[in-house]
């Protein structure tokens, strides 16, 4: 069973899509350079045309990662909700964020909570707005694997 640390949960939470940021900037700078040669050269169609390939390469570029965009905003607010009940855990049980671990980047009933060397099973109300934790044991302690990065 892996258990995330708080810092390794923060790193990820605050991954941006790099693929899709250096793509947009291609076709940007594609995009750029034919409506330069077009302005420059107006009676060469091929310009023209290549601007208009690039513009909607950008728009289905945009509408394909629009998808996956909202996905990892849904997994970083789950991510985010976590991080806090990580923080609010830590200071009940007077603990370093350094030493509490969850077995979930997205809250769950009956997620586990390592706190120092205890391990606690979560429980939430109907709005996740409180939360109570239960001392829980494991039945092996030997499959058990903390991931900090």
């Amino acid at each position: 069973m892996n258990f995330y640390s708080f810092k390794y949960l923060e790193a990820h939470n605050n991954e941006p899509n790099f693929l899709f940021i250096i793509g947009i900037l291609i076709l940007a700078v594609a995009i750029f350079v034919t409506g330069f040669l077009y302005f420059k050269n107006r009676s060469d169609n091929k310009y023209r045309d290549l601007l208009i390939i690039f513009a909607l390469g950008i728009i289905l570029f945009i509408g394909i990662n629009y998808n996956n965009y909202e996905q990892q905003l849904d997994i970083s607010n789950k991510n985010s909700q976590t991080l806090t009940l990580m923080k609010s855990v830590a200071r009940d049980k007077k603990v370093s964020t350094k030493k509490v671990y969850s077995n979930s980047s997205s809250l769950t009933e009956g997620m586990l909570i390592k706190a120092g060397k205890d391990i606690y099973r979560v429980s939430f109300d109907n709005n996740q707005n409180s939360y109570t934790l239960v001392k829980a044991n494991l039945i092996s302690n030997d499959k058990i694997q903390l991931v900090n990065k």
